[in-house]
């Protein structure tokens, strides 16, 4: 009489997250999983939209993946961007670089536009060359130059008198 039925365990922190079919022996599942509502049983009706859930969770990992290799073999075209800022005498920028200059400029180039947290770059505060890494999933990343020279207009032109 050691018969195990299927139940489907409830996760409460993770509601996105695919749920698990185990199969666990009766008294446990009646006497403390169901009271305490961790898990329910497994219906053929749950079971199928659970299996359901997981097809489409595969289908948008798949269709993310073919738009990230597109956008990647667009990133890997570009060697290197350059952005123009304002700077002061000892080549200090005015400001700071952010992720979201890099993306118009990614944008501009490309037409795809990159969230800010793809975007990792270093503390950017001077004149000069610095290297972006761009992550478009946690396999796929893209090494990116960055050219930030300063912009020149009458009022930051020096001459020697």
């Amino acid at each position: 009489m050691n018969k195990k039925i299927k139940m489907i365990l409830k996760d409460e922190k993770n509601r996105n997250e695919q749920k698990q079919i185990i199969y666990v022996t009766r008294g446990y599942a009646f006497n403390y999983l169901i009271p305490k509502d961790i898990a329910e049983i497994a219906t053929p009706g749950k079971i199928k939209h659970i299996n359901m859930l997981k097809q489409k969770q595969e289908q948008k990992v798949k269709i993310n993946k073919e738009k990230a290799n597109i956008t990647l073999e667009h990133l890997d075209k570009i060697n290197k961007i350059t952005i123009k800022k304002k700077h002061g005498n000892k080549m200090q920028i005015f400001g700071q670089i952010n992720e979201k200059d890099i993306s118009k400029k990614i944008a501009e180039f490309t037409g795809y536009t990159l969230n800010k947290k793809q975007i990792q770059i270093p503390n950017i505060k001077n004149i000069g060359k610095y290297k972006i890494t761009i992550r478009l999933l946690s396999d796929l990343k893209s090494n990116i130059s960055l050219n930030v020279i300063p912009d020149i207009t009458e009022n930051n032109i020096y001459f020697n008198q």
